[in-house]
């Protein structure tokens, strides 16, 4: 008599474990990635590790012979190629992305651009605003702030498979118009006010950034968050490229001459009436 009840609730409890042990492994398989990433995109997503590495590392080694004064300028170039660094290696290993609705997310991809992107524009910031600008602090942040909202808002776009990630994706594009103005109305203005050298790098990192900057979201809308036109291994390459270029030519760009850096880290300089009012 026991054993004719005990059999049923065995073969049940054996049944829910499977079940729970399958789901489990279900979910981990999801969060962690695990499987082929496709056609050489591990390959890509190993060999920007390892750029980002190198760059760290040259970095690391011309902050200690740099002046105390500028060094600020490598220990940010410095954490953002090794935040990179560190993504990559996840998303190479697989441990950077989960299956959603059979589109391959790379969350690692924003948890990178989540920390580095603002780094990115509080060097460029630093490079136009002079310690004396009037609400220098409250810019600084409010253009971070800005750019913290752009990424969230485009994690949110990609992890929604559904019509409504249309929404987070203008909203995140809405962001980047803001930042966009705070460049072109807030900080060229005062730029051109400085040293001639400062201006010049201004210039041309201010130029490069807008530049590739624009390109991220029109890669994500040909990519697999957006209207999947392009493959898995191009859309890769592309956010490769586009990541080795904003940070680390950037990076170099910006360190390359310390005379320019010592020049932009100056108390204070004429202030541009129209970069204040604006």
């Amino acid at each position: 008599m026991y054993m004719k009840g005990f059999i049923p609730f065995l073969t049940c409890k054996c049944f829910i474990t499977s079940i729970g042990s399958r789901t489990g492994d279900i979910f981990m398989n999801r969060l962690s990635g695990i499987g082929p990433l496709g056609t050489g995109v591990d390959t890509v997503l190993w060999i920007v590790a390892a750029i980002m590495i190198l760059a760290t590392l040259y970095f690391v080694f011309r902050m200690t012979s740099a002046p105390e004064e500028s060094r600020h300028f490598f220990y940010a170039s410095g954490i953002i190629t090794l935040i990179a660094a560190t993504m990559y290696m996840t998303m190479g290993s697989g441990y950077g992305s989960f299956y959603q609705s059979g589109h391959l997310f790379f969350f690692g991809r924003y948890i990178d651009w989540v920390f580095t992107t603002p780094l990115i524009l509080l060097d460029l910031a630093l490079v136009a605003l002079p310690k004396n600008y009037p609400g220098r602090t409250p810019l600084l942040w409010t253009i971070m702030g800005a750019d913290v909202y752009m990424i969230l808002t485009g994690v949110a776009a990609s992890a929604i498979r559904s019509n409504f990630r249309w929404a987070f994706y203008g909203v995140s594009c809405a962001a980047f118009i803001a930042i966009l103005y705070f460049i072109v109305v807030k900080l060229i203005p005062q730029a051109t006010k400085r040293d001639p050298r400062v201006r010049k790098l201004f210039a041309t990192l201010s130029s490069m950034l807008i530049v590739l900057w624009v390109l991220y979201p029109i890669v994500w809308l040909l990519g697999g968050e957006g209207f999947g036109v392009i493959s898995l291994l191009a859309e890769t390459i592309c956010y490769a490229v586009l990541d080795v270029l904003a940070k680390v030519a950037f990076g170099f760009i910006l360190t390359s001459n310390v005379p320019t850096m010592q020049a932009a880290d100056e108390e204070t300089s004429d202030i541009s009436k129209v970069a204040v009012r604006a």
